[in-house]
């Protein structure tokens, strides 16, 4: 697979590939209110990575039904409307900490008032579904993808487990897109002994899921812990080695978080806007793109491997 791609997809987000025309052009298409060489945000470079391997692996077709995970009401579904024969999003929709935003009810019963242009109606369908249960047969879609969300969904495990349903209603042969927030840096108040230790000294009260080798939630995920909890836990096959280089623009702009709510950019500009830190440690998108084997994979099951353990990755990633 890796041979037909005409670009790097399983990599890290970085203002670099907004001076590629393909993504350009996408972007153009997917956001065509605004110049993407002026809003260079992780947002947009997810859209663009999602459409541009989908071309590449020949499934923007008439032939293609898509499953959308944790979908919320996101640009790209309705432009993928508009070229597959099928796209499925499905969400918490109405529950939960996006519920009045990404996430709002309204989007089951009127997704076409969250779109931003016409697209074909009768080609979305939008459904109430968790994540880590997802209710479709095996072998459902011939693509799965989920845009910065599986890291919302909980623990490791939650995380795990909707890895393994993405792949169970994947189809031989088929595509997975995860997009995800990984740490570029990551500072030691980010670790799990920490949350342990927040968790003693509060009697429970914060952190109560914290273990000393695990951390209470998983919001942003180290390159170790996407290869074990994703990659792995799925059993699905990257298209491409890892690219976890980064340009000097990515680091032109930093927007730091504080406590108190505010973001504060180091050149006191928003864009471009794709590294944030947060209590020492900083983070961007990463990419995942992935395959299921021709074959299928007769070793995993709806609750996970028949046999042995979640794999430990390979190589000495942070």
């Amino acid at each position: 697979m890796a041979g037909h791609l005409r670009r790097q997809y399983v990599k890290r987000c970085d203002p670099q590939d907004f001076e590629d025309p393909r993504v350009l052009a996408v972007l153009s298409d997917i956001l065509p209110e605004r110049d993407p060489r002026a809003f260079i945000e992780r947002k947009a470079w997810e859209f663009a990575m999602l459409a541009l391997y989908l071309d590449d692996a020949g499934m923007l077709t008439e032939d293609t039904q898509a499953l959308a995970v944790g979908a919320g009401d996101e640009r790209i579904l309705f432009w993928l409307a508009n070229r597959l024969r099928r796209v499925v999003a499905t969400d918490i929709y109405g529950s939960g900490e996006f519920a009045e935003n990404e996430a709002s009810a309204s989007m089951l019963s009127d997704p076409a008032s969250h779109a931003p242009y016409p697209y074909r109606e009768d080609r979305l369908e939008v459904l109430w579904m968790d994540g880590r249960w997802l209710g479709f047969p095996d072998e459902s879609f011939d693509v799965v993808f989920s845009v910065s969300s599986i890291e919302h969904f909980g623990g490791a495990s939650d995380i795990a487990r909707s890895a393994r349903e993405m792949a169970r209603v994947l189809r031989p042969g088929g595509h997975a897109v995860i997009l995800t927030e990984a740490y570029v840096i990551k500072h030691w108040l980010n670790s799990a002994p920490v949350d342990f230790a927040l968790r003693l000294a509060s009697f429970g009260r914060l952190r109560r899921r914290a273990t000393p080798r695990r951390r209470a939630g998983v919001d942003v995920l180290t390159v170790r812990e996407i290869e074990r909890y994703i990659v792995a836990a799925s059993g699905l096959t990257l298209a491409q080695p890892y690219d976890l280089s980064l340009s000097p623009e990515s680091w032109s702009n930093v927007a730091t978080k504080h406590r108190d709510g505010r973001t504060q950019t180091a050149t006191g500009e928003f864009w471009p806007h794709t590294m944030l830190r947060f209590r020492g440690s900083t983070w961007t998108s990463i990419c995942l793109a992935l395959q299921k084997s021709p074959r299928g994979q007769p070793r995993l099951t709806r609750h996970g491997p028949v046999r042995g353990k979640v794999a430990r990755p390979v190589a000495p990633f942070d």
